[in-house]
C-alpha cells in the first residue's frame, strides 16, 4: 500500500472519532426526518446525560486498524480529569493516539453535569481549535474556530440546531452517562469538523456480556452504534458499573477503497482519587 493510500485511511480513521452528539429517543426520529444537518426535530432525551457518573481515571487501550487485511497498531490514552473552566465546573478530556505518523492529541472540555461542549483542541498532523457556545434560551448552539493541515487553514463557523456534542469519544461517554439497560435507545447528533456537518449516530444496549480484558473482567452492556446510516456501525461494550468507560470497541468504516476495521481492548485502568469530587 502506498503511503499516500494509508493517510488518506488513516484520515478516516480519526474522522470516525471527529463527531459530536445530542440525544433525541431514536423512537420519536424516523430515518425519513434526517436532513443534511442530522436528526431534525426535538432534542428530548438529553436531560438523561449526567456527567457527574464520570469519574477522573487513566485508560490505556490496545488498538489496531485492519486496511486490506493488514493491521497497523494505533494504541491510545484516555484521560478525564475534573477541572475548573472560566468558573464552571468541568470535565477535560485528552486522547493521545500512537500512529505510525507521531502523537495525536485531542483534548476535548466539557461542562461537568450536561457534559455539553466549551472548547476542543486537537494536535498532531493536524490542528485544530474550535470553541462552543450556548445552548440559547431558544436552544440552539454553534462551533468557530480553525483546522490546519499541511500549512493549509480554514475557518469552522457551524450553527448547530440542538444541543450537540464536540467528538472524539464524545458521544459514546455521553450515552455511558445515561440510565442504561437492556433496549435502551438513543439518537445522537454529530458534528463533523472536517466537512462541518452534523450526523445521526443511533445506539442501542442489545444485551449485557461479560468481557475478559488484560486490564481485568467485567459486566459490561453491549451497545450497537451505527453513524452516518451506515457509514460507521459496529459494537462497543461499556462497563455495567459507573463511571461507564467502555472496555471494547469493534468498529467497521465504509470507504471508497472498502471496509476499514477498528478494534479496541482496554488494557490498564487507573481510577484515581479526586478530593474535590462534588
Amino acid at each position: 500500500m502506498s503511503r499516500l493510500l494509508f493517510r488518506c485511511v488513516l484520515a478516516l480513521f480519526f474522522a470516525a472519532f471527529l463527531s459530536a452528539a445530542a440525544t433525541v429517543p431514536a423512537a420519536t426520529v424516523p430515518a425519513a426526518a434526517q436532513g443534511p444537518d442530522g436528526p431534525s426535530g426535538d432534542t428530548d432525551g438529553f436531560e438523561k446525560i449526567d456527567g457527574t457518573k464520570l469519574a477522573p481515571a487513566t485508560l490505556s487501550y490496545d488498538a489496531t486498524m485492519k486496511i486490506d487485511g493488514r493491521p497497523r497498531d494505533l494504541s491510545s490514552t484516555q484521560t478525564f480529569a475534573r477541572t475548573a473552566t472560566g468558573g464552571a465546573d468541568t470535565w477535560t478530556l485528552v486522547n493521545t493516539i500512537e500512529t505510525p505518523g507521531g502523537l495525536r492529541t485531542d483534548s476535548l472540555i466539557v461542562d461537568r453535569s450536561s457534559l455539553l461542549p466549551i472548547s476542543r483542541h486537537l494536535r498532531g498532523r493536524v490542528m485544530m481549535n474550535l470553541t462552543y457556545t450556548g445552548p440559547s434560551t431558544a436552544g440552539g448552539m454553534a462551533a468557530s474556530g480553525t483546522m490546519k493541515r499541511r500549512g493549509q487553514s480554514k475557518p469552522i463557523s457551524k450553527d448547530l440546531d440542538g444541543p450537540t456534542l464536540a467528538g472524539g469519544v464524545h458521544d459514546v461517554v455521553a450515552f455511558g452517562a445515561m440510565p442504561l439497560e437492556p433496549g435502551f435507545r438513543a439518537a445522537l447528533r454529530v458534528f463533523s469538523p472536517q466537512d462541518q456537518s452534523v450526523k445521526r449516530a443511533e445506539f442501542e444496549v442489545t444485551g449485557t456480556e461479560t468481557v475478559e480484558t488484560p486490564a481485568g473482567t467485567f459486566e459490561t452492556y453491549v451497545v450497537d452504534l451505527n453513524v452516518g446510516g451506515g457509514y460507521i456501525t459496529g459494537t462497543v461494550h461499556l462497563r455495567k458499573t459507573a463511571p461507564r468507560y467502555y472496555v471494547k470497541w469493534a468498529t467497521e468504516v465504509a470507504t471508497g477503497q472498502g471496509t476499514r476495521t477498528i478494534r479496541q481492548t482496554l488494557s490498564s485502568m487507573e481510577m484515581q482519587a479526586s478530593p474535590d469530587a462534588k
